[in-house]
């Protein structure tokens, strides 16, 4: 079909899209790219985007979905959930369904939806419940999400995340760094010492140490965020205390919260998490730290961009061996300073921060 010099008018012009998506917060703000490319080339459109519970919050006031369909993240497990959610896709009437999450859930959804066409990519499990497969060989997730909008003659186009600030977050965002001493003229570096599973994470005495390099490197100082739990307030100020001053404590805040307060950052630092996808989202440089995971496939897309990719083990990974091999031990604080002396020469050139006192080549061993 591709090969054919005309589409299909429903591919042409189509007047009611379908995404579905309800993966995890970070695969969602990786999917962004494709909602608003749709919605550039199709303005006038309805577009409508099945989404998890979960992440639903962070995409409610996003100017390119004209409506959410909320769902569980185990909805396709219950008939009654099933015979809803139906309901619901049938009564929008999609003409074409995409599905960039690849599951069997999503892939469920589209066929649900009864679209002429449902388009995902050709993995096994979506095989029979699409009809039009993408085959991608771009290995970066937002790259090979926007393969999807090949059927729709769309080649070529430029990465936008465009995504929405609520104004009660951004005030919340600024009352929090207000009381800490950083108001608007004052530079600092957000690092968020949670993680999406433990084997993503890192030490938090690692990282106040790097927050004591950026504010002897850099003069910035650090605001180390972290997510709802106990336990992770417990890092948190382990984090502090490691940083001998150089960074704050923020208090427990929403993922939107978190969001605000990485825009009005000069650099984000954190593992492999909603977080880390969100701060490139909204244009702030960021440095990655990647274990068990891919920073090649996840990675935040950009030049202004760097990750930090533990050595991975080569041998069958389970759970239990995953935990033990300790991928994210094996980044080192002396690994991220040189990402973030990338990063903020970078920004330095631009006139963003000032000029360091210090050589990079001085720098402080853990």
């Amino acid at each position: 079909m591709f090969g054919k010099t005309f589409l299909p008018k429903e591919l042409a012009d189509p007047r009611r899209i379908l995404i579905t998506h309800f993966g995890s917060t970070a695969e969602i703000v990786r999917a962004v790219p494709l909602l608003v490319a749709l919605r550039h080339r199709f303005p006038y459109a309805d577009i409508a985007w099945l989404i998890g519970e979960h992440a639903a919050p962070i995409l409610l006031d996003h100017w390119a979905v004209n409506r959410f369909i909320v769902v569980r993240s185990d909805w396709f497990k219950h008939p009654s959930e099933i015979r809803r959610i139906r309901q619901r896709l049938r009564t929008f009437a999609p003409q074409v369904a995409i599905n960039p999450q690849n599951s069997f859930g999503s892939s469920l959804a589209t066929w649900l939806a009864n679209a002429k066409y449902r388009i995902g990519f050709g993995g096994k499990q979506s095989q029979r419940l699409h009809n039009i497969h993408v085959i991608s060989e771009e290995k970066q997730q937002i790259e090979q999400n926007l393969q999807l909008l090949q059927p729709f003659g769309i080649f070529g186009i430029g990465i936008g995340f465009d995504m929405p600030e609520c104004e009660k977050d951004r005030i919340a965002a600024k009352n929090i760094l207000h009381k800490k001493g950083i108001h608007d003229n004052v530079r600092f570096a957000l690092l968020n010492i949670s993680a999406e599973s433990p084997a993503t994470r890192w030490q938090e005495e690692r990282y106040g140490i790097v927050a004591q390099y950026l504010l002897d490197q850099w003069n910035l100082p650090s605001l180390i965020v972290w997510s709802g739990y106990e336990q992770e307030l417990r890092r948190a100020e382990s984090a502090v205390h490691a940083a001998h001053g150089s960074a704050f404590q923020a208090p427990w805040t929403t993922l939107a919260e978190r969001r605000s307060l990485a825009k009005s950052a000069t650099i984000f630092i954190g593992s492999d998490t909603a977080e880390l996808q969100l701060a490139a989202a909204v244009d702030t440089p960021c440095v990655g730290l990647f274990g068990p995971t891919s920073a090649l496939e996840n990675a935040p897309f950009g030049q202004e961009h760097h990750t930090v990719q533990a050595e991975q083990q080569t041998r069958k990974r389970t759970l239990l061996r995953t935990l033990l091999m300790g991928e994210m031990d094996a980044i080192s604080p002396e690994m991220v300073y040189e990402k973030c002396d990338t990063v903020l020469t970078a920004i330095t050139s631009t006139g963003v921060i000032p000029m360091r006192q210090t050589p990079p080549s001085q720098k402080k061993v853990a």
